[in-house]
């Protein structure tokens, strides 16, 4: 576990809570110089035996929930945590694994208070559980943005955040990609725009928020589409609505555009525009260094 400021500030907690460090050593047999290390910055990182040994005495405070998400509070992981050990799971890895879900971190983040849920895991969490969400400390507010009880039970659709990038920034995302650089690695999902998809999409499953009308009315400016990277434009079937990145060193001004695949011959490819008013522009395959299909657009966040 990476020791980042929310971390420390934590293990600060733990250690006024527990009277010393060297009283919080002994409660979770982990050694105080350990400790020692941990708070004064001389190590980054927790090995997985030691944090699994000091989580049980940290409280994290979770940001407070944007519009879509439920305030992820104390009370209401030890309500879970109580329905848990009634239903017979003992660890959140399982509980994961019965909801359907595909990210046991997201889960373990969960349960350490670092993140505020979802409204549909929330559901399903309940549903697997057998717990009534009306007995949890939940506000009516909350309880009203919560699915139907049942529903997942049926095998109905989870899904989880991905970042949306703004088209001025699409770019340089995608030069990033091409040097298999890590993207996006610790984007904040409290505080970055995001837009659901289903938990079980590619996870190289791309957002971006278009600018501009050229393909209207398909596509109108600021809508969110999504796109799933292709391996090369042969996968691709003609007519279909593609985001494409240049190289720099081709003669296409634009250096990210949204368009629709023509192939009119295996020499002659155009990108052309559903708005009559639009551009068509011809290209060539070496001139693109990355494209994807657009799978679905989204007119508001």
């Amino acid at each position: 576990m990476r020791i980042d400021d929310r971390v420390l500030q934590a293990l600060r907690q733990a250690v006024i809570q527990a009277g010393d460090a060297k009283e919080l050593a002994a409660r979770s047999q982990v050694s105080a110089s350990n400790i020692s290390r941990y708070l004064s910055g001389k190590v980054k990182t927790i090995t997985d035996d030691c944090w699994e040994k000091l989580q049980p005495f940290l409280e994290f405070s979770p940001p407070p929930p944007v519009a879509g998400t439920i305030k992820n509070s104390l009370p209401l992981r030890e309500f879970l945590r109580q329905a848990m050990e009634k239903c017979g799971i003992n660890s959140v890895e399982y509980l994961c694994r019965a909801v359907g879900y595909n990210s046991p971190q997201t889960f373990i983040r969960l349960f350490n208070g670092e993140l505020n849920w979802f409204p549909d895991v929330l559901s399903a969490v309940f549903d697997v559980l057998e717990c009534s969400p009306e007995k949890s400390p939940l506000t009516a507010g909350e309880l009203a943005m919560l699915s139907p009880r049942g529903l997942f039970r049926d095998g109905a659709m989870l899904v989880r955040p991905v970042p949306v990038v703004e088209w001025a920034n699409a770019a340089s995302h995608l030069e990033s990609l091409e040097s298999d650089a890590v993207v996006m690695q610790n984007w904040d999902p409290e505080t970055t725009p995001t837009v659901p998809v289903p938990a079980d999409s590619r996870r190289d499953t791309r957002a971006f928020k278009v600018h501009g009308i050229s393909m209207e009315p398909r596509i109108l400016d600021d809508d969110i589409v999504l796109v799933e990277p292709a391996e090369n434009l042969e996968a691709i079937p003609d007519n279909k609505v593609v985001v494409v990145r240049f190289r720099d060193q081709s003669s296409i001004p634009e250096k990210v555009v949204c368009k629709r695949l023509r192939k009119q011959s295996p020499a002659q490819m155009l990108l052309t525009s559903d708005n009559p008013e639009g551009r068509i522009i011809p290209f060539d395959k070496e001139d693109v260094a990355w494209i994807g299909v657009v799978v679905k657009k989204i007119s508001e966040m």
